[in-house]
């Protein structure tokens, strides 16, 4: 029964991190498709999170699964619960990194100009990235001083999105106003940008219910 439990277990963990893998890659694919101004990786970006909500249940199904089986307690418990949210979470920053590649893929085919923002846009896509890839570090970390070390860099590269952004949406309507015939272009890439933002917040609870299923303590998101 134990053994059935552990596999069933390692499985729905493979699932998260197989999800998480995909959702980087593809967020990397839509950044260098700004840089390079290449459509199809923007293209590829989106078709590898097509599935993300059908693999996001399956792993519900899982742990629910489990948990009807196994009643798992303290420390498995805990990762269970944590697995089932994680997952939650990346199904949502994968929605926020399919609608980015779908606004970069317009901004690189249209005609209304983004060269004056590419520098913070880059500065941003890349921080924004940091904080993602600490968010896959911590669902593989194993220990809690390597939980901690990732914990205290995602803050960092949170703060630091927050303060681009900011900088970054009053040069957007600084453009806006002097190309007022691209308004609805830039309204469009806006809109995209904001949920890019949030996978910053949404990398840092990750982080955060990675911590909770080592360590345990008052979950707080």
């Amino acid at each position: 029964m134990l053994g059935k439990y552990k596999e069933i277990l390692e499985k729905s963990r493979k699932r998260v991190l197989g999800l998480a893998d995909d959702v980087l890659k593809a967020f990397e694919l839509t950044i260098s498709a700004f840089e390079s101004k290449e459509i199809e990786k923007a293209t590829e970006a989106r078709k590898m999170l097509k599935d993300a909500h059908e693999r996001n249940s399956k792993i519900d199904n899982e742990i629910i699964k489990t948990l009807a089986l196994f009643s798992p307690e303290a420390r498995d418990l805990r990762v269970v619960i944590a697995h089932l949210k994680i997952a939650s979470e990346l199904t949502r920053i994968s929605d926020y990194v399919r609608t980015y590649a779908k606004n970069v893929k317009m901004s690189i085919s249209g005609d209304f100009e983004l060269a004056g923002l590419s520098e913070d846009i880059k500065a941003f896509n890349h921080s924004t990235y940091k904080s993602l890839q600490a968010a896959v570090d911590a669902v593989r970390a194993e220990s809690e001083e390597e939980l901690e070390k990732i914990y205290r860099s995602v803050n960092v590269e949170v703060s630091k999105c927050d303060d681009i952004y900011s900088i970054l949406e009053q040069n957007l309507v600084q453009e806006l106003c002097i190309t007022p015939e691209s308004a609805r272009d830039f309204l469009d890439f806006h809109k995209a940008l904001r949920k890019v933002e949030r996978i910053s917040d949404r990398s840092l609870n990750i982080v955060k219910l990675a911590y909770f299923a080592q360590k345990g303590g008052k979950l707080k998101l």
